[in-house]
């Protein structure tokens, strides 16, 4: 996921590359405020706290079960401009499923 959003001119992190491997959701969350990042997350805890808390962060959930990478990045392809409108208008989450998209203000 971190080389499709690279790929696409976006800085990307996988938890493993900042030695956060075993953090827990709230002191990612935490992070991710303070940094003003985009959490990309399978996790339905993630969405759950985007619709509790307002951004930052902003969450992007994949909520595509588990499918191939294949699948995933064409599903990522075909919304990746409706994903980046919302990211920049301030959206505080985005969820993305194999056949529809959800935005929240």
């Amino acid at each position: 996921m971190c080389v499709w959003l690279r790929s696409h001119g976006h800085e990307a992190e996988h938890l493993v590359d900042r030695d956060l491997l075993t953090a827990t959701d709230t002191q990612i969350w935490r992070l991710g405020s303070l940094e003003c990042a985009v959490i990309f997350s399978k996790d339905v805890d993630f969405y759950e706290r985007a619709l509790l808390f307002d951004a930052p962060p902003q969450v992007v959930h994949v909520a595509v079960g588990n499918c191939s990478n294949d699948l995933l990045f064409d599903v990522l392809n075909s919304e990746w401009r409706e994903i980046e409108r919302a990211l920049v208008a301030g959206s505080r989450l985005i969820s993305i499923a194999l056949d529809k998209i959800e935005v929240f203000s």
